[in-house]
């Protein structure tokens, strides 16, 4: 299940909401998190698919992020102009062996 920003916002809130103080140290219950979601969300016909897992992972978001949006995917990796030109170069000449055109343009993977 995809859930809003409203619902991650509401995940986070009631996690540090409910929080408790035991022996001086502040314990939050993933538990008591998704009793509570399920009571603001109960009209939602696939409320059954909030998992502990899913609670903690907005939780590990907000921490490290301070955003309960995803990140940005970083996309693929970036290749040099030099190996974009020699694999040119390599192309026009379909007869070269697979492993020399690896060994030539620096992509791994024919060797």
């Amino acid at each position: 299940m995809i859930y809003s920003v409203e619902q991650n916002t509401f995940i986070v809130m009631s996690y540090c909401r409910n929080g408790t103080f035991v022996n001086g140290v502040c314990v939050y219950s993933v538990i008591v998190c998704k009793q509570e979601y399920l009571t603001k969300y109960r009209d939602l016909t696939i409320q059954e698919t909030l998992s502990e897992v899913h609670i903690r992972d907005i939780i590990n978001r907000f921490v490290r992020t301070g955003s309960v949006d995803k990140e940005k995917s970083p996309g693929r990796p970036s290749v040099s102009e030099e190996v974009v030109n020699n694999l040119r170069l390599l192309e026009q000449n379909p007869q070269t062996f697979l492993t020399r055109l690896s060994q030539q343009s620096g992509v791994p993977g024919a060797t």
